[in-house]
C-alpha cells in the first residue's frame, strides 16, 4: 500500500518536473536562444580540440 502511493507521488513530481523544464525553455527570448547556441558551439570546438591533441600524442 505505501509502496503504491510512493510510486504514484514519484510519478507525479516527475510529471510536474518535465512540465516545468519544458515550460522553461519556451520562455526564453531569441537573444538567449542564440547566446545558447553560440556557448554550445564554442564548447563542442573546445572539446573536439582536446580530443584530437590527444589523438595526436
Amino acid at each position: 500500500m505505501i509502496l503504491r502511493i510512493l510510486l504514484i507521488d514519484m510519478f507525479i513530481i516527475a510529471i510536474c518536473m518535465y512540465l516545468l523544464l519544458l515550460g522553461a525553455s519556451k520562455c526564453k527570448t531569441a537573444e538567449e536562444i542564440e547566446m545558447e547556441d553560440k556557448e554550445q558551439m564554442e564548447q563542442l570546438k573546445n572539446n573536439c580540440n582536446c580530443r584530437r591533441q590527444k589523438n595526436d600524442k
